[in-house]
């Protein structure tokens, strides 16, 4: 990977959407005085309002709150909460039903783990599996059918709105039949009908969130449920680029929602903006396109694979699925939803796989030459090492001085671990990925595998969140920690100099901050 990309640098917490002072705030006791001015906390976990391009009714609820009551309705957005991790929306759902914050909008999967069931259906594997249906059931009668299962939850149900279809994703090969997912590890994203879905095709769930990625690339897990769009805007590639492209599990639905204390603390007019706000949210997330053929088209750029499932193969997968649907239909009134969903996908069927060139729609895709990563230790000796890189340096053995490869590099190697910080060097050019830091910088962290002189660096953004503060990578925004791909190379160490050679990041990458010259052993 470019060092530019594995810059570490600090996070925004919190952003306003619309402009706030403290003359603004009001308590909730003064809401039903007629306070003129209003802030609501809504809290995200994936870093803004329409993370991926897809989440229109997140996008323009937050948008309407301002506009329906002419500003006097603002909102205060938390975008990281839960830090990243796997039960973040989960508890999200828990801090609006406690009132710890005002609002948001978690997605249906999420409702369960909270201890709010009764949304489970919607996930009911391979029923809503295309947008139209998405549709049709956020802007119909069985919406409201759905959000009544709210009641007494703590929450107030505003609506709900169209969200990403879940494909699954893999690594080495793709998952077509119930044969390919038997013993495998696979991404969930803490979701009992997700895990039991899993379950019935003879594979293990893993509960993750962003992390899922790293464990794709070190080899212990096989796949996850994610969409096209978001794969893309996060820089998806190969590592699990294997797409079963008429297969939908699931759609990600979203549940726009006020916290009961904070809404019964509105007056009524406020109350009313909120509604149509909320109202004018579910009709843009209906209105609006779900192409998902240039982001997929873009993804075939970076050599993921677009691969349909045979009729027998479907047919496969929706046998074994039937146990996760009699249980869904166990509760006589999710037995009553289950009916309505299946009726609306009956009309609306899918999936609607995107438009790829033929060379897209075959073969598979693979990690490059990195091949697996190995689970021993690397021998590279302990102790700390530096290796210099001025701007000429990088010039004269024709690199792009633009890419922040000059720099004086630390490398602390101890017991299998490794830490790599970068401080500036002086001269016209970017120094240490371009990270506008003029002190030591760290940059990567994380555990050395391989045997022999051949080491492999496997990146551990959490340890690097721990380290320098940044944070985890909920987005591609700036601020993040990583994404930390892995990369292999030759060691040799002759007496107190150590020289790295034949980088391979899969992708035919080459970081002279490694390769272009020593290390000394200082400590």
């Amino acid at each position: 990977m470019h060092p530019a990309r594995r810059v570490a640098a600090r996070a925004v917490i919190a952003i306003v959407i619309l402009a706030m002072t403290a003359a603004c705030t009001t308590t909730q006791g003064s809401d039903k005085t007629g306070g003129d001015t209003v802030v609501l906390t809504l809290a995200t976990f994936e870093g803004q309002p329409n993370a991926n391009g897809l989440y229109h009714g997140p996008e323009a609820f937050v948008e309407h709150l301002g506009k329906v009551s002419g500003g006097r309705l603002k909102v205060e957005l938390k975008t990281e909460y839960g830090d990243g991790a796997a039960d973040a929306e989960s508890k999200i759902v828990r801090a609006i039903a406690s009132g710890e914050v005002d609002g948001g909008w978690p997605s249906t999967r999420a409702f369960a783990r909270a201890g709010v069931p009764g949304l489970e259906v919607v996930e009911a594997p391979l029923t809503i599996t295309s947008y139209a249906a998405q549709k049709a059931v956020v802007s119909g009668p069985v919406a409201g059918k759905l959000l009544a299962r709210l009641d007494g939850s703590g929450m107030v149900g505003l609506g709900l709105a169209v969200g990403p279809l879940r494909r699954p994703f893999a690594a080495n090969q793709p998952l077509l039949g119930p044969e390919d997912w038997k013993g495998i590890t696979f991404r969930v994203f803490n979701s009992p009908t997700q895990a039991d879905a899993v379950r019935a095709l003879g594979a293990t769930p893993a509960d993750l969130s962003f992390s899922y990625i790293d464990q794709i690339k070190e080899g212990t897990l096989r796949g996850a449920e994610f969409d096209i769009a978001g794969y893309e805007q996060t820089g998806g590639g190969t590592q699990a680029g294997n797409v079963t492209a008429n297969v939908v599990l699931w759609p990600k639905v979203f549940v726009l929602a006020l916290s009961q204390k904070r809404f019964d603390a509105l007056t009524s007019q406020q109350q009313a903006w909120v509604r149509e706000a909320a109202a004018k949210a579910v009709k843009a997330s209906v209105d609006a396109p779900y192409d998902e053929t240039p982001a997929a088209r873009t993804l075939c750029e970076r050599g993921v694979r677009f691969r349909d499932a045979t009729p027998g193969q479907l047919q496969g997968l929706r046998s074994r699925f039937r146990p996760v649907l009699d249980k869904l239909a166990a509760d006589p009134t999710s037995a009553q939803l289950l009916g309505d969903l299946q009726a609306i996908a009956a009309q609306h069927p899918g999936p609607e796989a995107p438009a790829v060139p033929a060379s897209c729609a075959q073969g598979v895709a693979a990690n490059g030459s990195l091949g697996p990563i190995p689970t021993a230790v690397s021998d590279l000796p302990d102790g700390v090492y530096r290796h210099q890189l001025t701007h000429d340096q990088v010039a004269a053995a024709g690199g792009d001085d633009g890419s922040g490869t000059a720099g004086t590099w630390t490398l602390r190697v101890r017991g299998g671990t490794f830490q790599l910080n970068c401080r500036p060097v002086e001269g016209a050019g970017v120094s240490c990925g371009g990270g506008g830091n003029d002190s030591d910088e760290i940059f990567e962290a994380g555990d050395l595998r391989g045997t022999g002189n051949t080491v492999y660096f496997v990146g551990d953004v959490e340890r690097v969140s721990r380290l320098n503060g940044c944070k985890l990578p909920a987005t591609n925004q700036d601020g993040h920690c990583g994404p930390l791909d892995p990369y292999r190379m030759t060691w040799a160490l002759s007496g107190d100099k150590l020289s790295f050679t034949d980088f391979e990041d899969g992708e035919g990458g080459e970081l002279l901050n490694w390769t272009g010259g020593p290390w000394r052993k200082i400590a």
